[in-house]
């Protein structure tokens, strides 16, 4: 069973690599779209981008930009639904963006998706995957572009509702609007709550992926998971941030078990072939610890087309049947002799 599935992984993997170019373009199609879907499910008011047409055509053009460039069309999209719903909410919008976009340009190369992602996940009710994820590969710093997803998700969420009792065009109105706006984002106990956890999970995580055991990975996993589920335990109980616990912790085992997959996919290692190795140098005196990767080579099968060339032009070989090739017996040398005798004797009557 279990070289089954490692077969199985060598052949994905090695799918993959053989057809990037053809599956990398159409993963980054089905981010896209899952993304602007989203965005039209959650804060849908222009009805021209809400169309199919209009999300595959975004879908398309967003396959082939950086990350950065697909966040920014994002961040458009959504900033032109809530201007058809509220112009007067779309300018705080607008400027609360470009302050989350100074805080997140420097990991917009190599973790934009993250900021993505977060908004994303949450409407799929498992947002625990990116933390579980980054706490396997990343540092915890990475929780700079993790708090910002989290908190345009929470934008979204109260300015969708503000923009429900928004009618008014008078100045003090509209100043009122923006502060009760801004006041429900900073006193958002659900939003600080949920940056502190995936804080606490990232850095646990990466402090055990760092020790020396077997296993380390798949034990992290399961580590971060437990102080996901028991920190919002902790502070519902505490705070009252009024959570749906049922919600949250089969979203935290979904997005494990969605984790443990990553993992298994990213690095499988052998933990029954562990080497260890002891060296010195001039300066120091190394204790190494070797685990071998699990890479099982996928023969190919190749049919082969046995031909030869002749005189007359291209002949094909074949094998003949089993049932055709006769028995010869081995002869004596006087036979052979004689034979020898009677070819020669043939050969000169010929001549």
């Amino acid at each position: 069973m279990i070289v089954t599935i490692l077969e199985l992984r060598a052949h994905i993997l090695r799918f993959l690599q053989k057809f990037q170019l053809i599956v990398e373009p159409v993963i980054k199609f089905v981010i896209a779209f899952v993304v602007f879907r989203s965005i039209n499910n959650a804060i849908g008011a222009h009805e021209l981008l809400m169309s199919l047409p209009a999300e595959l055509l975004l879908s398309l053009l967003g396959t082939f930009v950086p990350p950065v460039i697909l966040t920014l069309m994002a961040a458009g999209i959504s900033l032109v639904h809530v201007y058809v719903a509220s112009p007067l909410l779309a300018i705080l919008v607008a400027i609360l963006m470009v302050i989350l976009y100074c805080f997140i340009a420097r990991f917009s190369g190599k973790y934009g998706y993250v900021v993505l992602a977060v908004p994303v996940l949450f409407l799929l009710k498992i947002p625990y995957v990116v933390p579980l994820i980054l706490g396997l590969i990343a540092t915890p710093m990475t929780i700079i572009p993790v708090a910002c997803g989290v908190i345009i998700y929470r934008m979204f969420v109260v300015i969708s509702n503000a923009a429900l009792v928004e009618n008014t065009t008078a100045i003090e109105d509209i100043l009122a609007l923006y502060i009760d706006v801004i006041d429900q984002l900073v006193a958002d106990k659900q939003m600080l709550i949920t940056i502190a956890v995936f804080f606490v999970m990232i850095l646990a995580m990466s402090l055990i992926r760092k020790l020396s055991i077997e296993y380390v990975f798949e034990i992290s996993i399961a580590v971060g998971a437990i102080v996901c589920i028991l920190s919002f335990l902790v502070a519902d109980v505490m705070l009252d941030v009024g959570l749906n616990i049922t919600e949250m912790v089969f979203g935290t085992v979904g997005s494990m078990l969605i984790a443990m997959v990553f993992q298994f996919f990213r690095l499988a290692l052998d933990y029954t072939a562990v080497e260890r190795v002891q060296f010195e140098d001039d300066d120091y005196y190394y204790y190494v610890k070797a685990v071998p990767k699990i890479n099982l080579a996928v023969p190919e099968r190749n049919v082969k087309k046995i031909s030869a060339n002749t005189e007359a032009g291209f002949r094909e070989v074949t094998a003949e049947p089993e049932e055709e090739n006769a028995y010869e017996p081995e002869l004596s040398e006087e036979e052979r002799y004689a034979m020898g005798e009677e070819l020669e004797e043939g050969d000169s009557e010929e001549f």
